[in-house]
């Protein structure tokens, strides 16, 4: 009987291909974060794949073997790929954009009120953060909402002070009517 697929590779090599793979978008991403995955169920990780979309991010299953080796290459802090932080199923929030709050914030949306998703680490500019501190990322406002703010407590002054000299200059105008109406006479 013959074989209709053909091994074209021996396991080694396509193992060195995964951590070439890895290696390549560890290097492309500018922040990453590592959580676990496991009792999350395929729907929840569909519903974050589709959220991260919107930025730009990946969501990647990693080997925890192959990320150790990946990331001891690319000379990452030995923090990230210590021995209790790579156990269990591992994936990666591999962010490429400048914004990694706005893949936090997905990642707490999407999972946010669930016990089953621990954030292990995160590697995000250039610094390496804990679980408890990468979540705290996602509670600040995005760029939008803070010029939103701004413009806010800008315009809020602003149409203080309109209402203000208007409002001198509207009672002005109503007592100088009434002086016309009494026929100019200024003394009573």
């Amino acid at each position: 009987m013959k074989y209709k697929f053909r091994i074209k590779h021996s396991p080694k090599e396509l193992r060195e291909q995964r951590v070439d793979s890895l290696k390549k978008e560890l290097s492309e991403a500018k922040s990453f974060v590592l959580f676990s995955s496991s009792n999350v169920t395929h729907q929840q990780f569909e519903e974050l794949r589709t959220k991260l979309t919107e930025t730009d991010t990946k969501l990647r299953f990693v080997k925890n073997t192959l990320f150790r080796i990946s990331a001891e290459s690319l000379k990452f802090p030995k923090e990230l790929y210590a021995e209790d932080i790579l156990q269990g199923p591992t994936a990666a929030i591999l962010v490429m954009g400048d914004d990694f709050v706005a893949s936090l914030k997905a990642l707490k949306a999407v999972f946010g009120q669930t016990e089953t998703v621990k954030v292990k680490i995160g590697f995000l500019d250039q610094a390496v953060y804990g679980g408890s501190q990468v979540l705290e990322f996602a509670k600040i406002p995005s760029p939008e909402e803070l010029r939103a703010k701004l413009v806010g407590m800008i315009k809020s002054p602003l149409y203080g002070l309109h209402r203000a000299l208007s409002y001198d200059t509207q009672r002005l105008a109503v007592v100088l009517t009434k002086i016309g109406e009494k026929g100019g006479d200024t003394n009573g």
